[in-house]
């Protein structure tokens, strides 16, 4: 059950601020997140399996994520993997949401959540035959196999308790605050966002954060492993690639 969390225009010169657990299996390979070319110049990790990506940042400020939805497994169905770095190709959220829809249309996939967001509009889409739009809110929000700020589903709820009332006055602050939450194990009837379980469980580990006005000052840090034994390297380097190649 991977775990994203978004908090969109809430951290002072920083409007995209995103943090995502991957959950899967321990022998899928991947690559960290690496400059990929294309126009718009994109940013991302890696399946090796599949060649898609599961998070991802492009020149236009555009982030997109993507989540396995519980549902009936479509027969041969393309990797929903694809579909991000596709989306990645767009410059909007409500291009994305029509690019979406095309791919749906022509090809089978199993069923999936996706964010879409910059700095003007955050979008969540679901798909389990039909794709369902709903739209984000300022400050936190938290996406889940359960799909987008769903009340009920324990691990929302969770990621809502941890950041109430965490720091996230600056970007230092924030980056603290979303590696800490990203972390946790949980107790009691708490859910753990880091899971760990017999032949996976939480293989990485990725925090994206946009500035406002300098692109110096982005962020890209990732975990290539259980965020709580493993180091976040920076990949800035990677994430400032794209101001110059745009």
């Amino acid at each position: 059950m991977c775990t994203l969390i978004a908090l969109w225009r809430r951290v002072p010169t920083y409007d995209l601020v995103v943090g995502m657990n991957r959950d899967e299996s321990a022998t899928r390979p991947a690559d960290a997140p690496a400059f990929l070319g294309g126009n718009p110049p994109i940013v991302a990790p890696r399946d090796r399996k599949a060649g898609g990506s599961w998070i991802g940042v492009n020149g236009e400020g555009l982030v997109v994520a993507l989540s396995n939805r519980r549902g009936p497994p479509s027969s041969g169905p393309r990797s929903r993997g694809l579909l991000v770095l596709e989306a990645l190709g767009k410059s909007t959220p409500v291009a994305v949401e029509i690019l979406l829809q095309q791919k749906t249309e022509e090809q089978s996939y199993n069923p999936w959540n996706l964010m879409a967001l910059n700095r003007d509009d955050l979008r969540f889409l679901t798909y389990d035959g039909a794709i369902s739009m709903t739209r984000g809110h300022e400050g936190l929000n938290v996406l889940t196999n359960e799909g987008a700020n769903v009340v009920t589903d324990s691990k929302t709820v969770a990621v809502q308790n941890l950041l109430a009332k965490a720091p996230t006055g600056s970007i230092h602050d924030t980056v603290r605050t979303m590696q800490s939450a990203l972390r946790t194990h949980g107790a009691g009837s708490n859910p753990a966002l880091c899971v760990h379980r017999q032949g996976g469980g939480t293989v990485s580990s990725i925090l994206i954060a946009l500035n406002n006005a300098d692109p110096s000052e982005d962020v890209l840090l990732y975990a290539d492993g259980p965020p709580c034994s493993t180091p976040f390297r920076d990949y800035g380097e990677a994430i400032r690639r794209l101001s110059r190649a745009t």
